[in-house]
């Protein structure tokens, strides 16, 4: 591997910064490996561009944090980190979870994997994330306020970018997962979790989540992009509206059927195309069965075993 395929390799493994973050680094590195003028000893000594980003990720997700506390009553118990910066940090052992509902209203917001639930935000006042986790085991993160995004202005007076970032555990098992975004965007590429319900929901934001396994799905999108890759089993209900749902199912097409209702939009089914006001009922309904419904957007289903 060169000097600029390592670099490259970094920046994409940097999804969870901030763009200002990112080139930070990657600038950061890249003098690094200027000065020491041995490439393939520097990539020795950092590891791989995977593990040298999750290294960054770590050092910047605690390198804000001034002062720890912890919060404890009726309705629930959370780890709470806060500093002057306007910086939130909390977090949950896995075992205290079993139900999880993301709800950002309009955010920027990455979702990473690692050894316990968490949720960061950067920039944002504390009134405008609340964290709830329940007796029951339901975690509840909610974004209730719109975010002021116009951080490129000259009159900004800090460097801060408001950002979301959520932790969930490698191989974590859910029972109801649900995840709402109305605008903006959540980015969710390496996950490694299942669940037995979810329900996913795109307003005008940008949704992509992968590696992922469940049953009895629901994707819902209006006018914005909603992308997931992984096992989805049972029934699996898409309705779309304007916008446009990718499903990439890494599992075998023969065990699965389908039936489509569709207006001005475009349905493709593993390059089975279906457009034009139309119902299509399967012959035969298996297990995995999905329920799709068109508007005038587009659903687009691949699969690769």
């Amino acid at each position: 591997m060169t000097r600029q395929e390592y670099l490259e390799q970094l920046g994409k493994n940097l999804s969870s910064l901030t763009n200002d973050e990112r080139q930070e680094a990657i600038s950061y590195y890249s003098d690094y490996f200027e000065e020491a003028d041995n490439d393939e000893e520097i990539m020795k000594e950092l590891g791989s561009p995977e593990e040298l980003a999750k290294t960054i990720a770590a050092k910047l997700a605690n390198g804000l944090a001034k002062s720890k506390t912890s919060q404890n009553d009726s309705d629930s118990t959370e780890e709470k980190t806060q500093s002057t910066y306007g910086h939130l940090f909390y977090s949950f052992d896995e075992s205290q979870v079993r139900n999880l509902t993301l709800t950002f209203s309009a955010a920027e917001v990455v979702a990473i994997p690692g050894d316990f639930y968490a949720v960061e935000s950067q920039g944002l006042a504390e009134e405008s994330l609340i964290v709830r986790l329940a007796s029951n085991g339901s975690l509840n993160i909610y974004n209730n306020k719109r975010v002021n995004f116009n951080f490129w202005s000259h009159d900004r007076q800090d460097k801060v970018v408001p950002r979301i970032l959520v932790t969930i555990p490698r191989g974590a098992v859910i029972n109801r997962l649900k995840i709402n975004l109305g605008a903006g965007s959540f980015e969710a590429k390496e996950m490694d979790f299942s669940f037995d319900e979810g329900h996913f929901e795109v307003g005008a934001g940008n949704l992509n989540i992968g590696k992922i396994q469940g049953r009895n799905a629901a994707f819902r999108c209006g006018m914005g992009k909603l992308s997931a890759q992984g096992i989805f089993k049972g029934t699996t209900n898409v309705d779309c509206g304007m916008g446009n749902i990718v499903l990439n199912i890494n599992d075998n097409e023969a065990d699965y059927s389908y039936d489509a209702k569709v207006g001005l939009g475009q349905v493709n089914f593993n390059n089975q195309k279906k457009s034009g006001f139309l119902k299509y009922y399967c012959p035969s309904k298996k297990d995995n069965h999905l329920s799709i419904n068109c508007g005038i957007g587009r659903v687009e289903v691949n699969f690769s075993d």
